[in-house]
């Protein structure tokens, strides 16, 4: 689960733009995200392509 106190300004910044959906399945996986790149990969599982 990413850690939401501690998302750099860029991570928090992309996280706002995916769905809802996306956003409740990434907190729900448990994935490891210590990165923007960790991010777009967990979220690119979710919607089936790349954003950003």
């Amino acid at each position: 689960m990413p850690d939401m106190f501690n998302l750099t300004q860029q991570m928090k910044e992309y996280f706002d733009t995916l769905p809802e959906n996306v956003k409740e399945s990434i907190y729900q996986s448990g994935a490891k995200i210590n990165s923007l790149e960790d991010l777009k990969t967990v979220a690119e599982g979710f919607t089936g392509n790349a954003k950003g």
